[in-house]
């Protein structure tokens, strides 16, 4: 996922066409089917496996797409990144804790501003403030998965997909 002013655009138009509200509605996201038994894993793969599920996470946040169901996705999204990071900060211990709580925060303020929309004074302003605390949550999450990749070389330090 990248920032910057094309992401700050869709942005803007996701927004626009969401209505800026916080308006219920479905997600729309679909939980992908469990995988067959696994291997017993050691506490190093675990965490691996952690930091893989959190990338692709960011990945999907990232994967904003035009539409009126665009808000409902993306705090569908949010929530999916918040609970790949708390079961990562349970495996990790105390490895990576600076980078795991500046993720944290950055979702945190995120989601604060998701549930204000309606209090901004325009919906230009809304994609603003969004697509900043989205710009934040993007900065924090690559360097947690760079921090990662020393551990876990295939965890990338882009949440892209």
């Amino acid at each position: 996922m990248r920032g910057g002013p094309a992401s700050a655009t869709l942005l803007a138009g996701v927004l626009l066409a969401a209505g800026c509200s916080s308006s219920g509605g479905s997600g729309g996201g679909s939980t992908p089917a469990s995988s067959p038994a696994a291997p017993a894993t050691t506490p190093a793969t675990a965490v691996c496996h952690d930091v893989d599920a959190l990338r692709t996470s960011l990945g999907q946040l990232g994967s904003l797409s035009y539409g009126p169901n665009a808000l409902s996705k993306l705090k569908t999204d949010l929530t999916k990144v918040k609970d790949s990071l708390v079961t990562l900060r349970g495996t990790a211990g105390t490895a990576w804790r600076t980078q795991i709580d500046a993720l944290s925060s950055a979702l945190s303020k995120l989601q604060k501003t998701l549930g204000s929309l309606g209090s901004q004074p325009s919906a230009t302003a809304a994609a603003k403030a969004v697509s900043t605390d989205l710009a934040a949550v993007t900065t924090a999450g690559a360097n947690l998965l760079r921090t990662a990749s020393i551990r876990c070389p295939e965890a990338s330090s882009s949440p892209s997909a």
